[in-house]
Formats: structure tokens, C-alpha cells, sequence
């Protein structure tokens, strides 16, 4: 598991400079993104463009994400492996903005995961149900003329039958292009 989670981050690392050899940082705000607790479960990689030829606006995300299998002090039983596909909005002028965005996650792997468990009660699901949905509310620091950008954001999770949960992250994304 270490050695494919290893792969996957040099990979989306290496790609954004194979992309590197344009003129300027993509017109579209697109990015390749690293989120620890994100929709997409404990670590995941997402890829983020805009619809329209601005760094703002409506855009869309897919992604890959995985939850990590047998840890002590969350009672997992399992882990998954999940594709978190997303449409989001970001408002705001120049460096700082308001990201808003709502999207479902799929899991392909695995399943039957307690996530955070302490004695199951309330304190998250456990279901085998192969999608669940999020909400996400955050800010985003995304400097026009730096390659890299950061993310805060609170994401509530959605699954049949269970309550809302609060839940929440933090990433960072790495522009294609380059600065003129």
C-alpha cells in the first residue's frame, strides 16, 4: 500500500512538470491538487480545471483517493479506494477566494470501513453502500503569477441512512504552465 501511495504522489507531482513546457499557467486555473482528509477519503489527488478560460468561475474535479486499511486507534476493519468526481465555484478577486462545490464519491476498493470509530455509536459510518455525496465550503489562497496554491475547507459527508457528518480538510495544488 506505501509503495503504490508513493507511486501515485510522484506521479501527479512529475506530471505537472511534464506540462510545464507552455508559456503560462493554464488559462482554464487548471491544477493538480494533494487533499489530506478530503471527500475523497484520509489522502487523495485530484485534477481541477474551470469551464470557461479563467482561474474563477464554475469548474469541475475527478480524482482518486484511498483510506487507509487497519488503523489501531480508528478501528478500521478495511480501507477503500475511492474516485471522488465534483463540481465546484470559486468567487472572489485576485489571490483570495470563496470556493463552494458539491460533488459524490464512488468507492471502487474495498468497503465495510468504520471511519473513526470510538465505539461506533455516533461517531461515523460504517456502510457498504459504494457512494456517498459531500458538500464543501473553504478558501482558497490561489496567487495568478505563483505556481503553487493552498486550500481550507469544511466538506460534510452525505451516505444513505446515516446522519450528516462534519468533516473537513486541507490541500495544496500545483498549477500547469509556467509564469510569463
Amino acid at each position: 500500500m506505501k509503495k503504490k501511495l508513493f507511486f501515485a504522489i510522484s506521479l501527479m507531482l512529475v506530471s505537472g512538470y511534464l506540462f510545464s513546457q507552455e508559456e503560462k499557467y493554464s488559462k482554464h486555473g487548471s491544477q493538480i491538487q494533494m487533499e489530506i482528509l478530503g471527500s475523497g477519503g484520509q489522502f487523495s489527488f485530484h485534477f481541477e480545471s474551470r469551464f470557461k478560460k479563467r482561474v474563477d468561475g464554475f469548474g469541475y474535479t475527478v480524482g482518486f483517493g484511498v483510506a487507509p486499511y487497519d488503523l489501531e486507534e480508528t478501528c478500521n476493519d478495511g480501507g477503500f479506494v475511492t474516485i471522488p468526481v465534483g463540481l465546484n465555484y470559486l468567487l472572489g478577486k485576485k489571490v483570495h477566494m470563496l470556493e463552494m462545490g458539491a460533488g459524490m464519491v464512488l468507492k471502487i476498493f474495498g468497503g465495510g470501513t468504520k471511519v473513526y470509530c470510538p465505539a461506533i455509536d455516533d461517531n461515523f459510518f460504517e456502510n457498504g453502500d459504494p457512494v456517498y455525496f459531500y458538500s464543501l465550503l473553504g478558501y482558497r489562497y490561489q496567487p495568478a503569477s505563483k505556481r503553487l496554491s493552498w486550500r481550507v475547507f469544511v466538506s460534510p459527508l452525505f451516505q444513505k441512512d446515516f446522519p450528516v457528518k462534519f468533516w473537513g480538510g486541507a490541500g495544496v495544488g500545483l498549477k500547469f504552465g509556467r509564469a510569463k
